[in-house]
């Protein structure tokens, strides 16, 4: 797909900081309600996040008419606040050194500059640099949690990277709570080591088994959503959300990635969704 970067170079742009620079207000969401939504096509000939998006966008999204439109046709239209959004970028936010590639979930603004475009709930998938498939087995949720937090104006949880708000839901006791062993950190990557310090019900499983569960709409299931830069060298932050199989937003938090705490889910996690 085209870039975008803050200089506007033509052809490649970054979208600097769009989830939290301009946070949609009451009377944007109302008028998201009445707007066609347009889904930009990657045109990565070897991605498969188009036919991931599409097959996900035709099994949950209700809530407005859409349509699958070019880049080009992207910026023809982006003025038009009659207009929604769901385009793949990548981000440098402000406050935080490295650049993610996000789900951008915005509303048309009749000013030029994509920075102003009231942000509806858009998701952060990965590193820049990290796989696809890192995040495509959970692009259910993913769609699920923007059309319900624009549905709902906003009230749900965002998945905010700045100013990080950290969130805990007693509800993911109750359910179980499924994780991919290579996310886990060595003192936890096991049901066993788990169980130490988290009492309630975990599996682990493959990415297969989670798309499945977002498919069946499992009220009982629970995943991790871990960004993070997949290395032991200080480079970034490890971000980490627990979400439901219908996108809601049961437990966030972050730390720093060093030699000492991997880009994992740590001890420290569990202890917290345990209390």
């Amino acid at each position: 797909m085209k870039k975008i970067v803050i200089t506007i170079i033509l052809s490649l742009i970054v979208f600097e900081a769009i989830s939290q620079v301009r946070p949609a207000r009451r009377r944007h969401f109302r008028t998201f309600q009445e707007s066609t939504t347009y889904v930009v096509i990657d045109n990565n000939p070897f991605t498969r996040y188009n036919d991931r998006l599409e097959e996900e966008m035709e099994r949950f999204w209700t809530i407005t008419p859409y349509e699958f439109i070019s880049f080009d046709e992207f910026q023809r239209k982006r003025t038009n606040d009659n207009y929604s959004f769901l385009v793949l970028a990548e981000i440098k936010q402000r406050n935080v050194p490295h650049v993610y590639k996000f789900i951008n979930f915005v509303l048309g603004d009749k000013e030029r500059d994509f920075n102003r475009m009231p942000d509806l709930g858009s998701v952060p998938l990965i590193f820049r640099d990290a796989d696809e498939e890192d995040y495509l087995y959970k692009m259910g949720a993913f769609v699920q949690f923007m059309q319900n937090h624009a549905e709902e104006g906003g009230s749900r949880q965002n998945m905010r990277m700045t100013r990080f708000l950290n969130v805990r839901d007693d509800r993911v006791q109750e359910m179980e709570l499924w994780l991919l062993e290579e996310e886990l950190a060595p003192e936890i990557n096991t049901v066993e080591k788990i169980n130490k310090y988290y009492p309630y019900t975990v599996r682990i499983v493959t990415k297969d088994d989670i798309k499945e569960a977002i498919t069946q709409q499992r009220e009982d299931v629970a995943f991790l959503h871990k960004i993070g830069p997949k290395t032991t060298v200080r480079v970034g932050k490890c971000w980490k959300f627990i979400v439901a199989t219908n996108g809601e937003i049961l437990y966030s938090n972050d730390h720093d990635v060093d030699a000492l705490t991997p880009d994992a889910l740590l001890v420290e996690d569990l202890e917290r969704i345990a209390r």
